[in-house]
Protein backbone atom coordinates (compact mmCIF):
# COMPACT_ATOMS: atom_id res chain seq x y z
CA UNK A 1 0.00 0.00 0.00
CA UNK A 2 1.39 3.36 -1.00
CA UNK A 3 2.07 6.21 1.50
CA UNK A 4 -0.73 8.25 -0.04
CA UNK A 5 -3.27 5.46 0.53
CA UNK A 6 -2.01 4.92 4.11
CA UNK A 7 -2.46 8.66 4.84
CA UNK A 8 -6.00 8.73 3.47
CA UNK A 9 -6.96 5.60 5.44
CA UNK A 10 -5.49 6.97 8.67
CA UNK A 11 -7.42 10.20 8.20
CA UNK A 12 -10.69 8.32 7.72
CA UNK A 13 -10.07 6.23 10.86
CA UNK A 14 -9.29 9.32 12.94
CA UNK A 15 -12.44 11.03 11.71
CA UNK A 16 -14.52 7.97 12.55
CA UNK A 17 -13.06 7.75 16.04
CA UNK A 18 -13.74 11.48 16.57
CA UNK A 19 -17.40 11.00 15.69
CA UNK A 20 -17.67 8.06 18.11
CA UNK A 21 -16.12 9.86 21.11
CA UNK A 22 -19.36 11.76 22.11
CA UNK A 23 -21.35 8.53 21.89
CA UNK A 24 -18.82 6.76 24.09
CA UNK A 25 -18.76 9.56 26.70
CA UNK A 26 -22.51 9.68 26.78
CA UNK A 27 -22.60 5.89 27.21
CA UNK A 28 -20.40 6.04 30.32
CA UNK A 29 -22.31 9.03 31.75
CA UNK A 30 -19.80 11.82 31.12
CA UNK A 31 -21.09 15.12 29.65
CA UNK A 32 -18.98 15.94 26.57
CA UNK A 33 -17.37 19.32 26.38
CA UNK A 34 -19.61 21.74 24.50
CA UNK A 35 -22.55 19.33 24.88
CA UNK A 36 -26.20 20.25 24.38
CA UNK A 37 -27.52 22.83 26.82
CA UNK A 38 -31.01 21.39 26.44
CA UNK A 39 -29.95 18.09 28.04
CA UNK A 40 -28.41 19.90 30.98
CA UNK A 41 -31.37 22.24 31.38
CA UNK A 42 -33.69 19.25 31.50
CA UNK A 43 -31.75 17.80 34.42
CA UNK A 44 -31.90 21.15 36.22
CA UNK A 45 -35.65 21.45 35.77
CA UNK A 46 -36.11 18.15 37.58
CA UNK A 47 -34.01 19.18 40.60
CA UNK A 48 -35.69 19.56 43.96
CA UNK A 49 -36.98 23.12 44.40
CA UNK A 50 -36.37 23.61 48.09
CA UNK A 51 -32.83 23.36 49.44
CA UNK A 52 -31.50 24.56 52.77
CA UNK A 53 -28.98 27.37 53.13
CA UNK A 54 -26.41 24.93 54.52
CA UNK A 55 -26.42 22.99 51.25
CA UNK A 56 -25.85 26.00 49.00
CA UNK A 57 -22.09 25.56 48.64
CA UNK A 58 -22.10 21.79 48.05
CA UNK A 59 -24.88 21.96 45.49
CA UNK A 60 -23.16 24.75 43.59
CA UNK A 61 -19.97 22.69 43.47
CA UNK A 62 -21.81 19.70 42.02
CA UNK A 63 -23.50 21.79 39.34
CA UNK A 64 -20.25 23.54 38.46
CA UNK A 65 -18.61 20.19 37.66
CA UNK A 66 -21.45 19.26 35.31
CA UNK A 67 -21.08 22.10 32.79
CA UNK A 68 -18.42 24.51 31.65
CA UNK A 69 -19.06 28.18 32.39
CA UNK A 70 -19.86 30.65 29.63
CA UNK A 71 -17.46 33.56 29.73
CA UNK A 72 -19.60 36.70 29.90
CA UNK A 73 -17.25 39.06 31.69
CA UNK A 74 -17.69 41.75 29.05
CA UNK A 75 -21.08 40.80 27.59
CA UNK A 76 -24.52 41.17 29.12
CA UNK A 77 -26.65 38.07 28.68
CA UNK A 78 -30.44 38.11 28.75
CA UNK A 79 -32.68 35.07 29.03
CA UNK A 80 -36.38 34.60 29.69
CA UNK A 81 -38.29 32.45 32.17
CA UNK A 82 -41.93 31.77 31.35
CA UNK A 83 -44.19 30.13 33.93
CA UNK A 84 -47.93 29.84 34.50
CA UNK A 85 -47.86 33.10 36.47
CA UNK A 86 -45.33 35.42 34.87
CA UNK A 87 -42.82 36.04 32.11
CA UNK A 88 -39.45 37.36 33.35
CA UNK A 89 -36.51 38.71 31.38
CA UNK A 90 -33.36 38.13 33.43
CA UNK A 91 -29.88 39.63 33.03
CA UNK A 92 -26.58 38.30 34.32
CA UNK A 93 -26.01 41.69 36.00
CA UNK A 94 -25.74 41.25 39.79
CA UNK A 95 -26.08 37.51 39.27
CA UNK A 96 -29.65 37.63 37.99
CA UNK A 97 -31.46 40.98 37.73
CA UNK A 98 -35.12 41.08 36.71
CA UNK A 99 -35.15 43.44 33.73
CA UNK A 100 -38.78 42.80 32.83
CA UNK A 101 -41.44 41.09 34.89
CA UNK A 102 -44.79 40.66 33.14
CA UNK A 103 -47.85 39.20 34.78
CA UNK A 104 -49.55 36.59 32.59
CA UNK A 105 -51.78 34.35 34.69
CA UNK A 106 -53.94 31.68 33.10
CA UNK A 107 -56.59 32.03 30.42
CA UNK A 108 -59.21 32.21 33.20
CA UNK A 109 -57.70 35.17 35.05
CA UNK A 110 -55.39 36.84 32.52
CA UNK A 111 -57.74 39.85 32.37
CA UNK A 112 -56.45 40.91 35.81
CA UNK A 113 -53.01 41.57 34.36
CA UNK A 114 -53.89 43.46 31.16
CA UNK A 115 -53.37 47.22 31.01
CA UNK A 116 -50.45 49.24 32.34
CA UNK A 117 -47.74 51.78 31.56
CA UNK A 118 -45.07 51.08 28.97
CA UNK A 119 -41.45 52.29 29.12
CA UNK A 120 -42.51 55.66 27.67
CA UNK A 121 -45.03 56.32 30.44
CA UNK A 122 -48.02 55.71 28.17
CA UNK A 123 -50.96 53.73 29.49
CA UNK A 124 -51.68 50.79 27.17
CA UNK A 125 -54.94 48.95 27.80
CA UNK A 126 -54.25 45.92 25.60
CA UNK A 127 -50.86 44.68 26.83
CA UNK A 128 -49.97 42.54 29.80
CA UNK A 129 -48.48 44.81 32.42
CA UNK A 130 -44.78 44.93 33.22
CA UNK A 131 -44.04 45.58 36.90
CA UNK A 132 -40.31 46.29 36.38
CA UNK A 133 -39.27 49.90 35.81
CA UNK A 134 -36.78 50.73 33.01
CA UNK A 135 -33.80 51.70 35.17
CA UNK A 136 -30.08 51.57 34.49
CA UNK A 137 -27.63 50.00 36.97
CA UNK A 138 -30.40 49.01 39.35
CA UNK A 139 -30.40 46.31 42.00
CA UNK A 140 -33.25 44.03 41.13
CA UNK A 141 -32.05 42.41 43.33
CA UNK A 142 -28.36 42.56 44.20
CA UNK A 143 -26.06 41.92 47.14
CA UNK A 144 -24.59 44.94 48.91
CA UNK A 145 -21.40 44.42 50.89
CA UNK A 146 -19.99 47.16 53.07
CA UNK A 147 -22.47 49.56 51.45
CA UNK A 148 -21.18 48.72 47.94
CA UNK A 149 -23.61 47.17 45.46
CA UNK A 150 -22.23 44.08 43.74
CA UNK A 151 -24.13 44.88 40.54
CA UNK A 152 -21.60 44.07 37.82
CA UNK A 153 -21.89 41.33 35.21
CA UNK A 154 -21.64 37.82 36.65
CA UNK A 155 -20.32 34.74 34.88
CA UNK A 156 -23.09 32.21 34.28
CA UNK A 157 -21.79 28.89 35.57
CA UNK A 158 -24.79 26.72 34.76
CA UNK A 159 -26.78 25.91 32.78
CA UNK A 160 -25.20 26.77 29.44
CA UNK A 161 -27.27 29.81 28.48
CA UNK A 162 -27.09 31.76 25.24
CA UNK A 163 -28.45 35.29 25.11
CA UNK A 164 -32.11 35.34 24.13
CA UNK A 165 -32.82 31.81 25.33
CA UNK A 166 -36.27 31.07 26.80
CA UNK A 167 -37.00 28.51 29.54
CA UNK A 168 -40.62 27.37 29.74
CA UNK A 169 -41.59 25.92 33.13
CA UNK A 170 -44.61 23.66 33.54
CA UNK A 171 -46.36 21.92 36.42
CA UNK A 172 -43.74 21.28 39.16
CA UNK A 173 -40.68 22.33 37.11
CA UNK A 174 -37.99 24.57 38.54
CA UNK A 175 -35.02 26.25 36.93
CA UNK A 176 -31.75 26.77 38.85
CA UNK A 177 -29.28 29.31 37.47
CA UNK A 178 -25.84 29.52 39.09
CA UNK A 179 -23.55 32.47 38.45
CA UNK A 180 -20.26 33.79 39.80
CA UNK A 181 -19.03 37.31 40.39
CA UNK A 182 -16.48 39.13 42.52
CA UNK A 183 -16.39 41.64 45.33
CA UNK A 184 -12.94 43.16 45.13
CA UNK A 185 -10.91 39.93 44.71
CA UNK A 186 -13.27 37.61 46.60
CA UNK A 187 -15.61 35.33 44.60
CA UNK A 188 -19.37 35.46 45.12
CA UNK A 189 -21.60 32.64 43.99
CA UNK A 190 -25.31 33.18 43.48
CA UNK A 191 -27.99 30.59 42.85
CA UNK A 192 -31.40 31.76 41.59
CA UNK A 193 -34.33 29.34 41.52
CA UNK A 194 -37.50 29.93 39.49
CA UNK A 195 -40.62 27.82 40.06
CA UNK A 196 -43.32 26.95 37.56
CA UNK A 197 -46.25 27.10 39.96
CA UNK A 198 -45.28 29.95 42.28
CA UNK A 199 -44.65 33.69 42.33
CA UNK A 200 -41.68 33.06 44.64
CA UNK A 201 -38.13 33.37 43.29
CA UNK A 202 -35.35 32.14 45.56
CA UNK A 203 -32.02 33.99 45.76
CA UNK A 204 -29.04 32.35 47.52
CA UNK A 205 -25.63 33.98 47.94
CA UNK A 206 -22.32 32.65 49.15
CA UNK A 207 -19.28 34.92 49.60
CA UNK A 208 -16.80 32.66 51.46
CA UNK A 209 -13.86 35.05 51.22
CA UNK A 210 -15.69 38.08 52.58
CA UNK A 211 -15.75 38.29 56.35
CA UNK A 212 -16.73 41.90 57.02
CA UNK A 213 -20.27 43.16 56.44
CA UNK A 214 -22.85 44.43 56.55
CA UNK A 215 -24.37 42.11 53.95
CA UNK A 216 -27.66 43.43 52.55
CA UNK A 217 -29.88 41.96 49.84
CA UNK A 218 -31.24 45.07 48.13
CA UNK A 219 -34.14 45.80 45.80
CA UNK A 220 -33.90 49.42 44.74
CA UNK A 221 -35.97 49.29 41.55
CA UNK A 222 -39.38 49.93 43.09
CA UNK A 223 -42.49 48.64 41.36
CA UNK A 224 -44.19 50.21 38.37
CA UNK A 225 -47.54 51.95 38.83
CA UNK A 226 -50.26 50.06 37.02
CA UNK A 227 -53.48 52.13 37.24
CA UNK A 228 -54.77 55.05 35.17
CA UNK A 229 -55.85 56.92 38.29
CA UNK A 230 -52.36 57.70 39.56
CA UNK A 231 -53.62 59.79 42.49
CA UNK A 232 -55.49 56.81 43.90
CA UNK A 233 -52.66 54.45 42.94
CA UNK A 234 -50.09 56.47 44.89
CA UNK A 235 -52.31 56.52 48.00
CA UNK A 236 -52.02 52.72 48.08
CA UNK A 237 -48.27 52.68 47.29
CA UNK A 238 -45.99 52.16 50.29
CA UNK A 239 -42.91 50.30 51.51
CA UNK A 240 -43.10 48.11 54.63
CA UNK A 241 -40.90 46.19 57.03
CA UNK A 242 -42.13 43.36 59.25
CA UNK A 243 -40.35 42.56 62.51
CA UNK A 244 -41.87 40.08 64.98
CA UNK A 245 -45.37 40.87 63.63
CA UNK A 246 -44.84 44.60 64.09
CA UNK A 247 -45.07 46.56 60.83
CA UNK A 248 -43.52 49.92 59.97
CA UNK A 249 -44.00 51.74 56.67
CA UNK A 250 -42.96 54.75 54.64
CA UNK A 251 -44.81 56.57 51.85
CA UNK A 252 -44.04 59.25 49.28
CA UNK A 253 -46.32 61.34 47.02
CA UNK A 254 -43.76 63.08 44.81
CA UNK A 255 -44.36 66.25 42.84
CA UNK A 256 -40.78 66.65 41.55
CA UNK A 257 -37.59 64.64 41.09
CA UNK A 258 -36.14 66.14 44.28
CA UNK A 259 -38.74 64.53 46.55
CA UNK A 260 -37.48 61.57 48.56
CA UNK A 261 -37.53 59.72 51.87
CA UNK A 262 -34.08 59.23 53.36
CA UNK A 263 -32.91 55.74 54.30
CA UNK A 264 -34.46 54.40 57.46
CA UNK A 265 -32.60 51.57 59.20
CA UNK A 266 -34.29 48.99 61.41
CA UNK A 267 -32.30 46.62 63.62
CA UNK A 268 -33.42 43.33 65.08
CA UNK A 269 -34.85 40.14 63.61
CA UNK A 270 -36.59 41.08 60.38
CA UNK A 271 -39.10 38.78 58.70
CA UNK A 272 -39.64 40.66 55.45
CA UNK A 273 -39.58 43.93 53.58
CA UNK A 274 -42.13 44.75 50.91
CA UNK A 275 -43.27 47.27 48.31
CA UNK A 276 -46.87 47.49 47.14
CA UNK A 277 -49.05 49.53 44.85
CA UNK A 278 -52.82 49.17 44.60
CA UNK A 279 -52.91 45.61 43.29
CA UNK A 280 -49.36 44.15 43.37
CA UNK A 281 -46.59 43.39 45.85
CA UNK A 282 -42.83 42.80 45.71
CA UNK A 283 -41.31 41.44 48.91
CA UNK A 284 -38.07 39.93 50.22
CA UNK A 285 -38.51 37.26 52.91
CA UNK A 286 -35.97 35.50 55.11
CA UNK A 287 -35.72 33.69 58.44
CA UNK A 288 -32.19 34.92 59.17
CA UNK A 289 -32.24 38.68 58.54
CA UNK A 290 -30.98 40.82 61.42
CA UNK A 291 -32.19 44.17 60.11
CA UNK A 292 -33.79 46.03 57.25
CA UNK A 293 -33.75 49.30 55.37
CA UNK A 294 -36.44 51.37 53.61
CA UNK A 295 -36.15 54.48 51.46
CA UNK A 296 -37.93 56.20 48.57
CA UNK A 297 -37.18 58.59 45.74
CA UNK A 298 -39.10 60.13 42.88
CA UNK A 299 -39.35 58.65 39.39
CA UNK A 300 -40.68 60.56 36.41
CA UNK A 301 -43.22 58.25 34.78
CA UNK A 302 -44.05 60.64 31.93
CA UNK A 303 -44.07 64.35 31.14
CA UNK A 304 -46.74 65.22 33.70
CA UNK A 305 -46.50 62.59 36.43
CA UNK A 306 -44.07 61.48 39.11
CA UNK A 307 -44.41 58.23 41.02
CA UNK A 308 -42.63 56.93 44.16
CA UNK A 309 -39.75 54.53 43.64
CA UNK A 310 -39.21 52.52 46.83
CA UNK A 311 -36.04 50.72 47.90
CA UNK A 312 -35.94 47.88 50.41
CA UNK A 313 -33.26 45.64 51.86
CA UNK A 314 -32.68 42.78 54.30
CA UNK A 315 -29.47 42.81 56.35
CA UNK A 316 -27.49 39.71 57.38
CA UNK A 317 -24.47 39.10 59.58
CA UNK A 318 -23.26 36.14 57.53
CA UNK A 319 -22.01 35.78 53.96
CA UNK A 320 -24.23 32.73 53.34
CA UNK A 321 -27.65 34.17 52.59
CA UNK A 322 -31.02 32.82 51.48
CA UNK A 323 -33.88 35.14 50.49
CA UNK A 324 -37.27 34.32 48.97
CA UNK A 325 -38.81 36.99 46.76
CA UNK A 326 -42.59 37.09 46.38
CA UNK A 327 -43.41 39.24 43.35
CA UNK A 328 -47.01 39.07 42.24
CA UNK A 329 -50.63 40.11 42.73
CA UNK A 330 -52.10 41.17 46.07
CA UNK A 331 -54.34 38.13 46.14
CA UNK A 332 -54.91 37.05 49.74
CA UNK A 333 -54.37 33.35 48.91
CA UNK A 334 -51.14 34.02 47.01
CA UNK A 335 -49.74 36.35 49.67
CA UNK A 336 -50.67 33.92 52.46
CA UNK A 337 -48.80 31.12 50.63
CA UNK A 338 -45.56 32.85 51.66
CA UNK A 339 -46.10 31.50 55.19
CA UNK A 340 -45.78 34.99 56.67
CA UNK A 341 -48.08 37.78 57.83
CA UNK A 342 -47.54 39.70 54.59
CA UNK A 343 -51.31 39.74 54.08
CA UNK A 344 -51.43 42.51 56.69
CA UNK A 345 -50.17 44.99 54.10
CA UNK A 346 -53.44 44.42 52.24
CA UNK A 347 -56.20 46.94 52.79
CA UNK A 348 -58.76 45.31 55.08
CA UNK A 349 -59.57 48.45 57.10
CA UNK A 350 -59.31 49.09 60.81
CA UNK A 351 -58.85 46.15 63.16
CA UNK A 352 -62.57 45.83 64.16
CA UNK A 353 -63.57 45.83 60.47
CA UNK A 354 -60.98 43.31 59.25
CA UNK A 355 -62.96 40.14 60.12
CA UNK A 356 -65.89 41.48 58.07
CA UNK A 357 -63.60 42.44 55.15
CA UNK A 358 -61.92 39.04 55.08
CA UNK A 359 -65.30 37.27 55.23
CA UNK A 360 -66.64 39.39 52.36
CA UNK A 361 -63.55 38.63 50.23
CA UNK A 362 -63.78 34.91 51.04
CA UNK A 363 -67.43 34.77 49.95
CA UNK A 364 -66.65 36.82 46.84
CA UNK A 365 -63.96 34.36 45.72
CA UNK A 366 -66.10 31.31 46.52
CA UNK A 367 -68.99 32.60 44.43
CA UNK A 368 -66.62 33.25 41.53
CA UNK A 369 -65.37 29.67 41.73
CA UNK A 370 -68.93 28.62 40.85
CA UNK A 371 -68.42 30.28 37.47
CA UNK A 372 -70.42 33.44 38.17
CA UNK A 373 -69.47 36.72 36.54
CA UNK A 374 -68.24 39.28 39.09
CA UNK A 375 -70.95 41.74 37.98
CA UNK A 376 -73.62 39.16 38.80
CA UNK A 377 -71.86 38.47 42.11
CA UNK A 378 -72.01 42.17 43.04
CA UNK A 379 -75.74 42.24 42.33
CA UNK A 380 -76.18 39.09 44.44
CA UNK A 381 -74.19 40.76 47.22
CA UNK A 382 -76.59 43.70 47.18
CA UNK A 383 -79.51 41.31 47.72
CA UNK A 384 -77.66 39.32 50.39
CA UNK A 385 -76.73 42.46 52.35
CA UNK A 386 -80.29 43.77 52.08
CA UNK A 387 -81.56 40.48 53.52
CA UNK A 388 -79.06 40.69 56.39
CA UNK A 389 -79.51 44.38 57.15
CA UNK A 390 -83.18 44.65 56.15
CA UNK A 391 -84.64 44.11 59.65
CA UNK A 392 -82.25 46.67 61.13
CA UNK A 393 -83.01 49.17 58.38
CA UNK A 394 -86.73 48.64 58.84
CA UNK A 395 -86.47 49.26 62.56
CA UNK A 396 -84.42 52.40 61.91
CA UNK A 397 -86.97 53.75 59.40
CA UNK A 398 -89.89 53.02 61.71
CA UNK A 399 -88.18 54.77 64.61
CA UNK A 400 -87.39 57.75 62.37
CA UNK A 401 -91.02 57.94 61.25
CA UNK A 402 -92.23 57.93 64.84
CA UNK A 403 -89.81 60.73 65.67
CA UNK A 404 -91.13 62.75 62.74
CA UNK A 405 -94.75 62.32 63.84
CA UNK A 406 -94.06 63.80 67.26
CA UNK A 407 -91.95 66.69 65.92
CA UNK A 408 -94.78 69.24 66.40
CA UNK A 409 -95.14 68.21 70.07
CA UNK A 410 -91.37 68.42 70.54
CA UNK A 411 -91.33 71.95 69.15
CA UNK A 412 -94.13 73.02 71.49
CA UNK A 413 -92.27 71.65 74.52
CA UNK A 414 -89.03 73.31 73.40
CA UNK A 415 -90.80 76.65 72.96
CA UNK A 416 -92.65 76.37 76.26
CA UNK A 417 -89.62 75.44 78.40
CA UNK A 418 -86.81 77.09 76.49
CA UNK A 419 -85.64 78.89 79.64
CA UNK A 420 -85.77 75.85 81.90
CA UNK A 421 -83.46 73.11 80.63
CA UNK A 422 -84.24 70.65 83.44
CA UNK A 423 -88.00 70.91 82.91
CA UNK A 424 -87.45 70.65 79.16
CA UNK A 425 -85.50 67.40 79.53
CA UNK A 426 -88.17 65.90 81.84
CA UNK A 427 -91.01 66.79 79.48
CA UNK A 428 -89.11 65.43 76.49
CA UNK A 429 -88.45 62.11 78.26
CA UNK A 430 -92.12 61.87 79.25
CA UNK A 431 -93.13 62.48 75.62
CA UNK A 432 -90.79 59.78 74.35
CA UNK A 433 -92.14 57.34 76.94
CA UNK A 434 -95.80 58.08 76.19
CA UNK A 435 -95.24 57.84 72.42
CA UNK A 436 -93.09 54.69 72.61
CA UNK A 437 -90.23 56.43 70.78
CA UNK A 438 -86.53 55.81 71.36
CA UNK A 439 -84.53 58.90 70.28
CA UNK A 440 -81.60 56.63 69.42
CA UNK A 441 -83.76 54.05 67.67
CA UNK A 442 -83.01 55.49 64.24
CA UNK A 443 -79.23 55.55 64.80
CA UNK A 444 -78.42 52.32 66.63
CA UNK A 445 -79.54 49.91 63.85
CA UNK A 446 -77.44 51.87 61.37
CA UNK A 447 -74.41 51.87 63.68
CA UNK A 448 -74.65 48.09 64.11
CA UNK A 449 -74.40 47.49 60.36
CA UNK A 450 -71.70 50.11 59.72
CA UNK A 451 -68.71 47.68 60.07
CA UNK A 452 -70.23 45.47 57.37
CA UNK A 453 -70.95 48.41 55.05
CA UNK A 454 -67.42 49.80 55.55
CA UNK A 455 -65.88 46.41 54.80
CA UNK A 456 -67.86 46.13 51.57
CA UNK A 457 -66.66 49.56 50.51
CA UNK A 458 -63.02 48.66 51.24
CA UNK A 459 -63.06 45.24 49.54
CA UNK A 460 -65.03 46.25 46.46
CA UNK A 461 -62.81 49.28 45.91
CA UNK A 462 -59.40 47.63 46.30
CA UNK A 463 -59.61 43.90 45.54
CA UNK A 464 -57.61 42.66 42.54
CA UNK A 465 -60.43 40.25 41.70
CA UNK A 466 -62.23 43.12 39.94
CA UNK A 467 -59.18 44.39 38.04
CA UNK A 468 -60.02 44.07 34.34
CA UNK A 469 -63.10 41.97 35.14
CA UNK A 470 -65.77 42.56 32.46
CA UNK A 471 -69.52 42.69 33.12
CA UNK A 472 -71.37 43.62 29.94
CA UNK A 473 -71.37 46.18 27.13
CA UNK A 474 -69.49 49.34 28.20
CA UNK A 475 -68.71 48.01 31.72
CA UNK A 476 -65.60 46.09 30.65
CA UNK A 477 -63.50 46.69 33.77
CA UNK A 478 -65.14 46.62 37.21
CA UNK A 479 -62.06 48.18 38.82
CA UNK A 480 -62.35 51.35 36.69
CA UNK A 481 -65.15 53.93 36.30
CA UNK A 482 -67.63 52.96 33.57
CA UNK A 483 -66.68 55.98 31.48
CA UNK A 484 -68.85 56.66 28.43
CA UNK A 485 -66.97 59.76 27.27
CA UNK A 486 -64.41 62.31 28.51
CA UNK A 487 -64.78 66.05 28.97
CA UNK A 488 -62.16 68.45 27.54
CA UNK A 489 -61.84 70.02 31.00
CA UNK A 490 -61.60 68.89 34.62
CA UNK A 491 -64.40 69.42 37.16
CA UNK A 492 -63.34 69.60 40.84
CA UNK A 493 -64.17 66.35 42.68
CA UNK A 494 -65.98 65.03 39.58
CA UNK A 495 -62.98 64.73 37.24
CA UNK A 496 -63.07 64.83 33.46
CA UNK A 497 -64.63 61.45 32.71
CA UNK A 498 -68.40 61.02 32.52
CA UNK A 499 -69.51 57.67 33.92
CA UNK A 500 -73.01 56.25 33.56
CA UNK A 501 -73.59 54.38 36.83
CA UNK A 502 -73.09 57.45 39.09
CA UNK A 503 -76.12 59.05 37.39
CA UNK A 504 -78.29 56.02 38.22
CA UNK A 505 -76.80 55.90 41.71
CA UNK A 506 -77.57 59.61 42.20
CA UNK A 507 -81.19 59.06 41.10
CA UNK A 508 -81.57 56.18 43.56
CA UNK A 509 -80.15 58.32 46.38
CA UNK A 510 -82.45 61.22 45.50
CA UNK A 511 -85.52 58.96 45.44
CA UNK A 512 -84.61 57.42 48.81
CA UNK A 513 -83.95 60.79 50.44
CA UNK A 514 -87.17 62.21 49.06
CA UNK A 515 -89.10 59.50 50.88
CA UNK A 516 -87.26 60.07 54.14
CA UNK A 517 -87.63 63.87 53.89
CA UNK A 518 -91.43 63.84 53.45
CA UNK A 519 -92.01 64.94 57.04
CA UNK A 520 -88.64 66.62 57.58
CA UNK A 521 -88.19 70.26 58.48
CA UNK A 522 -87.93 72.30 55.27
CA UNK A 523 -84.78 74.04 56.48
CA UNK A 524 -82.94 70.68 56.54
CA UNK A 525 -83.89 69.61 53.02
CA UNK A 526 -81.32 71.73 51.11
CA UNK A 527 -78.51 70.11 53.09
CA UNK A 528 -79.77 66.63 52.21
CA UNK A 529 -79.93 67.52 48.52
CA UNK A 530 -76.41 68.91 48.70
CA UNK A 531 -75.22 65.61 50.18
CA UNK A 532 -76.78 63.71 47.26
CA UNK A 533 -75.05 66.00 44.79
CA UNK A 534 -71.71 65.62 46.59
CA UNK A 535 -71.91 61.82 46.55
CA UNK A 536 -72.81 61.91 42.84
CA UNK A 537 -69.65 63.92 42.12
CA UNK A 538 -67.50 61.74 44.38
CA UNK A 539 -68.67 58.36 43.07
CA UNK A 540 -67.96 59.38 39.46
CA UNK A 541 -64.29 58.43 39.95
CA UNK A 542 -65.03 55.23 41.91
CA UNK A 543 -64.72 51.74 40.36
CA UNK A 544 -67.79 50.68 38.40
CA UNK A 545 -68.01 47.48 40.48
CA UNK A 546 -68.50 49.51 43.66
CA UNK A 547 -71.03 51.79 41.96
CA UNK A 548 -72.92 48.79 40.57
CA UNK A 549 -73.26 47.32 44.06
CA UNK A 550 -74.41 50.61 45.65
CA UNK A 551 -76.87 51.33 42.83
CA UNK A 552 -78.65 47.99 43.28
CA UNK A 553 -78.44 48.30 47.07
CA UNK A 554 -79.97 51.80 47.04
CA UNK A 555 -82.88 50.78 44.82
CA UNK A 556 -83.61 47.86 47.14
CA UNK A 557 -83.42 50.28 50.06
CA UNK A 558 -85.85 52.62 48.28
CA UNK A 559 -88.42 49.88 47.70
CA UNK A 560 -88.15 48.78 51.34
CA UNK A 561 -88.70 52.33 52.58
CA UNK A 562 -91.63 52.77 50.23
CA UNK A 563 -93.24 49.57 51.49
CA UNK A 564 -92.85 50.82 55.08
CA UNK A 565 -94.44 54.15 54.14
CA UNK A 566 -97.52 52.48 52.66
CA UNK A 567 -98.22 50.37 55.74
Amino acid sequence: MSDTKRTILAGLLIGLLTLCIPLYLNLIGVMPEGGSSEVFTESLLNNEAAQSTENVVSNIDIITKQADPIKVDEKQVYFSVVSNQYSATVSNAAGGSLVKYKMTGTKNDNYKYVGGYNDFGEYVETENLDLALPLENSCSPCLSIQDNHVDGLFEIVSPSIYSGQTFNLYDSDSLVVVSRGFFESSPITKKTTFFANSYIIKHEYNAPGVFDGPFVVVWDSGIRSTEKNLVEEITYSQAYIGQSKEIEDISLSPSSLEDKVEKQFFSGKTDWVAIRNKYFINSLISDNAVGGVLSARSFQLNENNFIPLYSTGLQFNTSIISVSQLFGPLDVDIVSSSGTYLDRVMNFGWLPIQPFSRSVLWLLKKLHLLGLNYGIILILFAFIIRIITGPLTKKSHQSTQKMQTIQPKIKKIQEKHKNDSQRLNREMMNLYKESGVNPLGGCLPMLIQMPLLFSLFIVFRSTIEFRGAPFFWWMNNLSQPDTIFNLPFNVPIYGNQVAFLPFILGISMFMTQRLSMATMDKSQKPMMYMMSAFFFLLFNSFPSGLNLYYTVYNFLNYFQQKSIKTK
